[in-house]
């Protein structure tokens, strides 16, 4: 796995994160959006840090792996863009009297599901291939 690639997507997702965060924080009351729905778009800035932090530990930590991280790297990746992605859109696209909840509102647990593929598999792979 190109480490470049990796520190690229921790620092793009740790930034969004922050920039998101402060929005979530600071805007979003300001516009009439729910409680509800913003702290479901905390969430989203939430998840999108946490894989950004993940991302570039694993920049730091690439040569212990005696395997390529490609499929795991798309898998986090794609993962965290449709989970936190989706909720963004399901919190702010409304706002502009746009509601595709019925499309994004399944779209956020298929990239859950993909960030569980994505990291778990990087560990049971680390863990099948682990040197004593």
């Amino acid at each position: 796995m190109n480490e470049k690639k990796l520190i690229v997507l921790g620092l793009t997702f740790t930034t969004l994160g922050i920039i998101l965060g402060a929005m979530g924080a600071h805007y979003l009351e300001t516009l009439g959006i729910e409680p509800e729905q913003i702290k479901s778009f905390v969430t989203g800035t939430t998840y999108m840090f946490y894989n950004g932090i993940g991302a570039l530990a694993l920049a730091g930590i690439n040569n212990k792996f005696d395997f390529d991280m490609n499929t795991q790297y798309r898998f986090i990746m794609y993962g965290a863009i449709l989970f936190s992605g989706s909720i963004f859109g399901l919190v702010l696209l409304p706002q502009l009297g746009i509601n595709i909840s019925r499309v994004l509102g399944p779209i956020t647990p298929i990239g859950g599901f993909m960030l569980i593929i994505g990291w778990g598999s990087l560990l049971a792979r680390y863990l099948a291939t682990y040197k004593k």
